[in-house]
Parts: C-alpha cells; sequence; structure tokens
C-alpha cells in the first residue's frame, strides 16, 4: 500500500566546501564522504599520536581506576538514565590534568556530543 500525500523533510542539498569539488551534500560538516574521510585524516596526522596527546599508560591506568568507581555515564545519570560509561572525559579538555575533580565517565553518544563542536571547528 502507498501512502499519498505525506512529506518527508529533508535538509537542503548544498555543494561541498572543497574547492572544486561538484558533489551535493546534506552532512552538517559540509564536505561529501570523500572529503570528510580526506578532513578526518588531515585532522588526524596534524594532532599527533594518543601518547603525543599525554594518553599513555598513566592514562589508562587512571582512566580503568575512574571507570570502576564512576561506572555509569555521569550526564544521563544526571537525567534519570542508566547508561554504562566506556569513556573518560576531561572537563577542561586538557589531557594532562587528570585529577578525579576534572574526569567525567560518560558513554559514546554523550561525548560525541561533548567534542561536536571541536569536529566541525567550533568550540
Amino acid at each position: 500500500m502507498v501512502s499519498r500525500g505525506c512529506v518527508v523533510a529533508t535538509k537542503p542539498l548544498r555543494p561541498c566546501r572543497r574547492p572544486g569539488c561538484s558533489a551535493l551534500v546534506t552532512s552538517e560538516s559540509g564536505y561529501c564522504e570523500k572529503h570528510q574521510r580526506l578532513d578526518r585524516k588531515r585532522q588526524d596526522d596534524r594532532r599527533g599520536s594518543a601518547q603525543e596527546r599525554g594518553y599513555d599508560s598513566a592514562w589508562r591506568r587512571r582512566r580503568v581506576w575512574y571507570l570502576r568507581r564512576h561506572p555509569l555515564c555521569e550526564r544521563c545519570a544526571a537525567k534519570g538514565q542508566v547508561v554504562i560509561a566506556i569513556l573518560v572525559h576531561h572537563r577542561d579538555h586538557n589531557p594532562h590534568n587528570n585529577a578525579a575533580e576534572n574526569l567525567e565517565s560518560l558513554c559514546v553518544a554523550c561525548h560525541e556530543e561533548e567534542h561536536k563542536p571541536e569536529r566541525f571547528g567550533r568550540r
């Protein structure tokens, strides 16, 4: 059975932000899939290895210690939801500040939401 008169709202198509690319996109980044991959690779190359960014063996031990004491996503728990945390976030975005009051256990969704502005060039 085909429904009639049903309109599905979609985002308007825009040209890819990469100069010379004619692809039309709806993504928040403004890039087509090909250029999103290239942009992510360029950002990864620029930011250095995990070790260089401060995520060394001491951090891994601290992360495990914190998750054992805070196994649920702290932001979801504040909303009354029970979600297992698998990431430990630095509240001040400084990976060298591993003080307990600067750490926050998060689920993937909450961590992605926290870092979304950085990924799209806004902070």
